[in-house]
């Protein structure tokens, strides 16, 4: 997600580091931020991990420079550790200062993946950004968030939430999923449908066969096109001579936001329905520099 930020730094000499101010131009609210993020979920903070070895002006006593926190519940990513460190500043990274957080509350997030190891975290840990909101403080008892959750709101309902952020637009959309024993949609397996996030970059229009076979572990491919009127297209790629075949038929599809279960009928007849179990974003690198993006949806067949 593109934004434009104005960085205005400022000398402390109190501390001898930089602080950052920022001035966020378009929508920086957790609705916005965590719909683009790779990880979002509900953590509690366990404890405080490292420690700064300067004094922080206003702060009494050594500054946290990190924190563990339990995930509670995970709502998008592919984060499969039950604890993790999220990294805060040192006074001079746009970071949020890791005090801000209590241990034993509760708390929307929706950070950064670092990429690095430095003095200030380790690769695979995360962080915040102070230029735009992406955490929320929770009453856990009350089930409910505070802090800019939108524009127009300064506290969401976690059920409300997590119904938001786990909301399917299928209209209009294409995915791609992996058919390798053909009749993917009468499996009882575990099956990951994926679409394309950045699929306008010239890279990915120039590739895009090729991405989603090898997304798919050089295996067949099936295309799966859901309109808007509701008519679903299945197409059906086979790499050894990149032909395609067309599922014939009447087939149509229906999505229920409410119980998360999509399904295919084929003639005006149910053929296949699916739970969505869960939903995550990942990632591919494609010729050692480009970066394909996908949103990755998990279905479970449910059987008649």
């Amino acid at each position: 997600m593109k934004k434009a930020f104005v960085l205005l730094f400022t000398l402390l000499i109190s501390i001898k580091s930089f602080s950052c101010s920022c001035e966020c131009t378009g929508d920086c609210s957790f609705s916005n931020i965590s719909k683009s993020s790779e990880f979002v979920a509900l953590v509690k903070v366990i404890k405080y991990s490292d420690f700064l070895d300067k004094q922080i002006y206003g702060y009494d006593g050594k500054m946290p420079l990190s924190m563990t926190v339990e995930v509670i519940e995970k709502y998008i990513g592919l984060e499969k550790r039950k604890r993790i460190k999220i990294w805060g500043d040192n006074g001079a990274l746009c970071r949020p200062y890791i005090a801000n957080f209590e241990i034993g509350k509760y708390y929307l997030i929706a950070p950064s993946k670092l990429t690095e190891t430095t003095e200030n975290g380790l690769k695979d840990d995360y962080e915040f950004f102070s230029c735009f909101t992406d955490y929320l403080s929770v009453d856990f008892g009350k089930k409910i968030a505070y802090g800019e959750y939108s524009k127009k709101e300064n506290q969401v309902a976690l059920k409300d939430f997590e119904k938001e952020i786990k909301s399917i637009d299928l209209k209009k959309t294409e995915w791609f999923t992996n058919n390798e024993r053909k009749d993917f949609y009468k499996s009882d397996s575990i099956i990951n449908l994926y679409k394309i996030l950045n699929r306008k970059d010239d890279f990915v229009k120039l590739n895009n066969g090729l991405i989603k076979a090898e997304q798919n572990k050089n295996k067949d491919f099936t295309n799966l096109k859901f309109n808007r009127s509701g008519k679903l297209n299945l197409t059906d790629t086979n790499i050894e001579n990149w032909t395609e075949t067309e599922h014939l038929g009447n087939w149509k599809w229906k999505y229920d936001d409410n119980n998360y279960t999509l399904t295919f009928f084929l003639n005006n007849e149910p053929y296949s329905k699916f739970r969505i179990v869960s939903q995550e974003k990942d990632y591919l690198i494609l010729n050692t520099d480009d970066k394909v993006h996908f949103y990755v949806m998990k279905l479970k067949r449910i059987k008649k």
